[in-house]
Formats: C-alpha cells, structure tokens, sequence
C-alpha cells in the first residue's frame, strides 16, 4: 500500500471493530502504541486516522481523557450529562406554567458552565426495559432523573446500568437511595402555618398520596405541624382512586377539580369558618379557590388558602395565590452540581441536597 495511503488501514480497522461491536460508543479507542503494533504501521498514519475519523464525526476526543467512540449521527455522549425528562413536562411551554421548563433550561446552562455536552431524553418509560433498550447505544458520565419515573417504579437502580452517576431531580428522598434533590417543604410550611398561626381558626391541609412528589410534601407539612405545634385536619383527595385512574384524569393537565370538591365540601362546616386551607400544589389551591367559591364562600375573609409551587398562574387568580415559592431554576442547578460531584467522587454522605425556600404573600392568606 503506498505510503500516503497507510492511514487507511487504521481507519478501516477502526471501522470494523466498530461495525462487529468491538468497540461501541463511548468506547476509548486503542492506544496510539497499540495500533502501531497490531497493524505495522507508523504513529504518523494512526494519527492521520484518528484525525479523519474525528473530521468524519466518528471520534471524538476528549482533551486529557483520550479519543472515543462517537458513531455518525448518533451525538455526543462521553463527557456528557442527559436529563431523563417525563414527556409530559416537556409539553408545560406555557406562560402559566414555567416551573419544569425552568428545570430543564438550569440543567442545560449549569452542564454547559461545566463544559460538558448536554442531551434530554423525554418521553414515557413503562419497564426497566424499555428504558435499557433506548439507552442500548448510549453512554453517559451521568444521569439527571425527572422524578416523575418514581410514581412507576419502585427503584431507579436500573439506571445504573445507563450510567453509574445519578441524581434525581424534585424528588422524594424519602422513597429512594438515589441522591435527590428537592425544595424544603418543611420550611416552606413552616413560613405558612406562621402565618395561619396569626391568623387564627382551624387548619386543613389538602394533598393527595398518588405521587411521589406530594407524599414528600405531606411528610414534611406533619413534621412542620408538629414544630409549629398546630394540630391540622387532613384532607386526601387521592384517596379510593388509582394511580392510573388518577394520573390519567383528563389528560396530562389532570383536572382535579371533582375530586378535591368531594373531599373539602365536608369541611366546610360553620365551625371551621375563619379557618386555613394549606394545600399541596397551586394546581390543588387554585381548584379550592373554585370550590370555596362554588359554595358562596369568600376568600380570605371565611377561609384562607395556599399553595405550593410558586406556579406563575397563583399569580392569576381571583384572589392571588399565597404559595411557597420554589426557585426551579436554582433546583436544576443544584441538581447538575450533586451530580459532578457524583462523577468526581465527591458526593456528600447524606444524599440529599433541599433547596431553600420563601414564600409570596397574596391576598388568599
């Protein structure tokens, strides 16, 4: 083979070990010694390959770490984090509801500050194995895992087989082993049972236990009960329904509305007038805004309301939403700083980051 053509050599050698699955993506190709040895051939040609394959979006190489497998269109995935991303959040690109948008753009930017590539997965993930065959082809340096997916599994420990670095975001510390990172509600509560303190009456919090996220919420609103030394009643309005019914209800924007309306109608008596409602999300506030109202109730004037979330559309109502008020944007950035601090080995021994939060006082309390 002429001498300007040496090079091929490596490149088709490199090509076949890709195609028969040798070497796979994410894969270190062999040493520059390695190639000269098997295949006979000069440092200068296996650098000429190496160089064209990059060019051919093949490789890529990773200043300090080495060259990898990069495989034509299929994007770049060492030295990469991926959000894990439910589909249905994907869908919230709305004025009214920025909340998980925010996440996914604070992850995106915060991976970027750390110079790492950025992917989102989003879609619905039924079985652990579904989730190992979209991944099949793919590697990663680390996972961030919208904990939409503990409502359907017991353990997220399947993702390992993804990748060994992951983080779940707005989740339940609680219901994994999982580093988690999520608001903290406990003092997010505090600051409004604080205020239903002063105000006087009785106290309601109005949840549901069908998700993961709202049986965190509802642990931490009877720890902030009990330092508060208030006693609540507590309203479920999940209960004697499914999961799949209840997630299903409507569609991804889930009107609750019937269900909560069941639920609070019994409370309402004379003898809790002047009370609080607290509930677990603005979603769940903003229908008992339409229930108290449905029942000739004013607001804040017989019953008080809050919510959870700091949605934009609490913002909205008539009257506005008193609500816990959670930086999301700041809850993703967290989230990828856990996650390199996985990577690096460095992650703390209590696996939970709670970001802090405040609230944004309105007229419903």
């Amino acid at each position: 083979m002429p001498g300007d053509k040496v090079y091929e050599q490596v490149v088709n050698y490199l090509k076949e070990r890709i195609a028969n699955g040798e070497l796979k993506i994410g894969d270190a190709i062999y040493s520059e010694n390695l190639l000269c040895e098997k295949l006979g051939v000069s440092r200068t040609s296996v650098r000429k390959a190496i160089r064209l394959m990059i060019e051919e979006n093949i490789l890529v190489s990773c200043q300090g770490k080495g060259t990898f497998i990069k495989a034509r269109g299929c994007g770049f995935m060492h030295n990469a984090l991926c959000l894990v991303n439910h589909s249905s959040r994907a869908l919230r690109y709305d004025v009214t509801d920025s909340y998980y948008t925010d996440i996914i753009y604070s992850t995106e930017a915060a991976t970027r500050d750390h110079e790492l590539e950025f992917q989102i997965f989003s879609r619905n993930i039924q079985t652990p194995g579904e989730a190992l065959e979209q991944f099949r082809k793919l590697k990663f340096d680390g996972l961030l895992i919208d904990a939409s997916y503990q409502n359907y599994f017991e353990s997220l420990d399947f993702f390992r087989q993804i990748s060994p670095n992951l983080v779940l975001v707005d989740g339940n510390p609680n219901e994994t082993e999982l580093p988690t990172v999520a608001p903290d509600a406990k003092e997010g509560f505090l600051l409004l049972l604080e205020k239903a303190k002063k105000r006087g009456g009785p106290v309601a919090f109005l949840y549901h236990d069908l998700q993961s996220t709202h049986r965190w919420r509802f642990e931490c609103f009877r720890a902030a009960a009990a330092e508060a030394g208030i006693e609540a009643d507590y309203l479920n309005y999940g209960q004697n329904i499914s999961f799949d019914n209840f997630a299903g209800l409507n569609g991804y924007r889930c009107d609750h509305h019937p269900l909560i309306h069941r639920v609070l109608k019994p409370w309402l008596t004379p003898g809790h007038i002047g009370g609080t409602i607290l509930c677990s999300c603005d979603y769940a506030a903003a229908k008992v805004l339409q229930s108290l109202t449905r029942c000739g109730y004013r607001v804040p004037d017989d019953f008080a309301v809050a919510g959870f979330g700091g949605f934009a559309f609490s913002a909205m109502t008539e009257p506005e939403i008193t609500t816990v008020k959670v930086d999301s944007f700041e809850l993703g950035r967290l989230a990828v700083e856990l996650l390199i601090k996985c990577i690096n080995g460095e992650a703390p021994a209590l696996k939970r980051e709670l970001l802090p939060v405040g609230i944004l006082k309105r007229n419903s309390l």
